[in-house]
């Protein structure tokens, strides 16, 4: 584009994608796209194990929580 005034670029719905529209004499739009396919998961990608991972987690923190609570609560009497 010959004598570029400006270059404004937007995200788009599709993960990692972007547009990008230069003007001037011309107009020019492209999408942008990452050259290597990081954030495609393969086939053979353990669903199950990532979602009783992230369950696991949760319930951890469910559990921790009132312990953290009662630990704070008995700092703040012994101080």
């Amino acid at each position: 584009v010959a004598n570029v005034q400006r270059i404004v670029t937007s995200p788009t719905l599709l993960e990692s994608t972007s547009l990008v529209f230069a003007y001037g004499l011309d107009m020019f739009l492209t999408r942008v796209t990452p050259s290597n396919t990081f954030d495609v998961l393969n086939e053979n990608f353990n669903k199950a194990q990532l979602v009783l991972t992230v369950s696991g987690l949760g319930l951890a923190i469910i559990f921790a929580k009132p312990m953290v609570r009662r630990k704070k609560l008995r700092e703040k009497w012994y101080q």
